[in-house]
Formats: structure tokens, sequence, C-alpha cells
């Protein structure tokens, strides 16, 4: 007899319900299930395991041990199925599936909506839902499986040693300055100018050292690292900052597109080496779903966004 033999799915989707949703009750209402049915599904998944998954004396309730140990490969089977499914629908000329692209919020602006124009037009039946998130934590996303794709640059390096990545654009840094700062009559300048200016930047205040952007590499290396004031995680607050003579601002060329820069002058910046680097990263140890696939090969084939056109048409 089959170790397999006696397992039904529904108990891993009731146990996979109450992880995702913190609780009996909310997995009830979430998959349109009953609490009790919920109920009865962990407790003969724990009975065919010998183990108990769940603390339920805590609020919201905690997975055990055994049951931090069983959730990785639940997840792998749930993976697995939906691959299978997907792979079905592939064979028979449908494309199903959903996928989960994740992306941080420059690129969400200037890049995301026209790619899921494309997407849906081409494969209606295929649900993408997005996650937004800083640059550094959407390789977790993609490890944890959280993501199938996700678009971010190559900086900071993910940590996650299993994500893969293929490049979409380079781009350039740029100085956002008030319109009546002396710098605005520049149409581009030397990274070195900014070496007596107030200087604000894209990044966490908090932001560890281990963890440096192109941004910080090029300020590094032109001795303008002390110069740096402020850091915003917000595009536009780096641009409202600036416009507030608070400082110049220093950042990649697609966060000062998708912001509102009236009242200050976008002035590209060369005598650096440094430029922003944007890729499509999947997890290299997850197989790949068709729908997956179809959206990893639409992305690489679009057009970069179009201020990065426009500067490259000009350099």
């Amino acid at each position: 007899m089959s170790a397999l033999d006696g397992y039904r799915l529904e108990w891993l989707s009731s146990f996979l319900a109450v992880v995702d949703h913190g609780g009996f009750a909310a997995a009830a209402e979430n998959v349109y299930r009953s609490q009790p049915s919920i109920s009865s599904h962990v407790a003969e998944l724990e009975h065919r395991l010998g183990a108990v998954l769940f603390d339920r004396k805590e609020r919201p309730v905690r997975l055990t041990e055994a049951g931090v140990a069983f959730l990785v490969h639940a997840r792998a089977v749930q993976a697995e199925l939906e691959a299978g499914e997907a792979e079905v629908q592939a064979v028979l000329g449908l494309l199903r599936g959903r996928v989960r692209l994740a992306c941080y919020p420059s690129a969400g602006a200037a890049f995301v909506p026209a790619l899921l124009r494309e997407f849906t037009t081409q494969y209606p039946a295929v649900e993408v839902s997005l996650l937004e998130g800083a640059p550094v934590d959407l390789g977790a996303a993609l490890q944890a499986g959280d993501a199938d794709l996700a678009i971010r640059p190559l900086l900071p390096v993910p940590r996650e040693t299993s994500v893969a990545h293929d490049v979409l654009w380079v781009e350039p840094l740029v100085a956002v300055v008030a319109e009546d700062h002396p710098l605005s009559r520049f149409g581009s300048m030397d990274l070195a100018r900014l070496s007596d200016e107030r200087l604000i930047t894209l990044g966490s205040g908090t932001q560890r050292s281990t963890e440096p952007t192109e941004i910080d590499h090029a300020l590094r290396d032109a001795g303008l690292e002390a110069r740096v004031v402020l850091r915003t995680n917000e595009p536009q607050t780096l641009v409202a900052l600036a416009r507030g003579g608070h400082g110049v601002g220093v950042t990649n060329l697609l966060a000062a597109a998708v912001s509102e820069t009236r009242g200050t002058r976008v002035i590209p910046l060369h005598g650096t080496t440094h430029r922003r680097e944007v890729g499509v990263f999947w997890d290299g140890a997850r197989a790949m779903q068709p729908a997956v696939r179809e959206l990893l090969d639409l992305t690489l084939g679009m057009p970069v966004p179009d201020a990065v056109q426009r500067y490259e048409r000009r350099a």
C-alpha cells in the first residue's frame, strides 16, 4: 500500500488556509467552508501524521515545530498540482492558471501596466496578481513562493542564492533640483559637481551598508557618501524635498519619471560608471508553470519604459 493512500487533498487545502489566514474561523470564511469542516480536516490530517500541527492555545493559532516541518511539503504538493493542471491545459491548447508578479514602485508605474495589458490580451484566462515592495524584499518573496516573477533592480544583490535573472534595461542616475537652484541651468552634469551640496537619495534611513544600491556605490566612489542628509523610500517624497530646497535629490531616471516633477529640473548625471540595471527575477529552484513562462517571455520582449527610450535617443 502506498504511503499516500488515505490522504485527502481537502486536508491539505484546509491546513494551508489556516496557515495563510491565521486561524480556523478566518480560513473558513476565505475558502467558503464551514469552520467545523476546516477543524475536522486539520484534525484528520494530524491523526494521519501522528502529530499536532497547530498550537490552538495561541491567538492567532501558531504552527508547532511539526507544523513548520510539514508546511514546506504541503506548499510543494499544492504547487505541483497547480503546475500539472497548467501543463494539461497547455497540451489542450489553453493557458490557464495564476501568476504572481512582484515589482518595486517605479517599475510598477512605468512598465507593468503595458506588460499586463498585453499579457491579458493574449491570455485572458490567466489570473495575474501583483505584489509591490522594496527591491530588497522581493527575492525573499520569490523563494517563499509568494511571487513567481519579480521585476527589481539588480542591486541590492538578492540574498537568496537560488534566484536567477535576465536584464531588462539600464538607466542613468539623475539629480533633481529646484527650478531656482543654481544647478538647474545644466542639461547634464558630472556627479562631482554635487560635492558642496546636501544630498537626498532613495533608501531606508536604517539601510545597512551591506545592502548598497547603485546610487550608494556612485556616491561612495565620488566621495559624496557623507553629503547624504536625507533618505526616503518614496520617489515622490524625494522630489518634494528637492523642490522645497532641502537638498539635491540623487536617484534613478525612472523614479523621477514616475513622479510629479513640476517646480524641479531632472538632470542626468555623468562622471560615474554606475547605472541602475533592472531585471526580471525568478527562483531557479522551483518548477516554472507554463503561464509563468509565458509572462517571463513576454516581459523579456517588451519595450523598455518611455523615459528610458527618450534618454537612449538623446544619448
